[in-house]
């Protein structure tokens, strides 16, 4: 985790620190990704960064705490109202909910993924973090999800399945990757197209593939 001189930074330079290295680990996976590089983006000596962080592996699980707290805080951002939908629109909702955040913080939901790969972090990852398992546990409170299955099972088929509904969308609508680092914008020029993706997959989630 970072040193206190980390936190002692404004709230600029240290969203900053986090941007780049962010920006540096969704197009690299931890072992080729580069300290150096990070550091030479910040324009700032090599000393000054390991008064913040010890070495590369502690920046690394403190963006995975960063980046998950911004994903459950996004995704679980439901009306009021909402939380009374039938399961289906609910669960639609939930996925449109991820959807958005992968489309608005493309290097987070990128960083994430590479993450999930890596054996050497995977303790830190949504399957063993209770914040998540409180998500299922609310979706089985509502019935909305079934008791008798593993909790980190489901975690798995929602979380990790977004970012491969993701890039089926991307693929899909044919949206060039200089397109959609535009994020939002170009979620909302898509948006018609993504929900009805959705709505099959939400089909598909609450329903299997057996036939009718």
């Amino acid at each position: 985790m970072p040193n206190k001189t980390f936190f002692n930074l404004p709230k600029e330079r240290q969203k900053e620190i986090i941007e780049i290295s962010i920006k540096e680990f969704s197009n690299h996976d931890f072992d080729s990704s580069s300290l150096n590089r990070i550091i030479t983006n910040l324009k700032i000596a090599k000393g000054s960064f390991y008064r913040y962080f010890s070495n590369k592996t502690d920046l690394y699980i403190f963006l995975i705490d960063y980046t998950l707290s911004k994903q459950l805080a996004y995704i679980t951002n439901f009306k009021p109202e909402e939380e009374y939908l039938d399961a289906i629109t609910l669960s639609k909702k939930l996925v449109i909910h991820v959807l958005e955040f992968d489309f608005m913080y493309y290097n987070y939901a990128s960083f994430l993924f590479h993450a999930c790969k890596s054996e050497q972090f995977k303790s830190y990852l949504p399957t063993n973090r209770k914040e998540f398992i409180a998500i299922i546990d609310i979706f089985q409170d509502k019935k909305l999800i079934r008791r008798d299955l593993d909790k980190n099972i489901i975690i798995f088929y929602i979380f990790r399945n977004m970012v491969l509904l993701r890039d089926f969308i991307v693929e899909r609508l044919n949206i060039p990757e200089v397109e959609f680092s535009k994020g939002y914008a170009t979620y909302k020029k898509h948006e018609k197209s993504i929900n009805e993706i959705t709505e099959t997959y939400c089909d598909l989630l609450i329903n299997g593939i057996k036939q009718k």
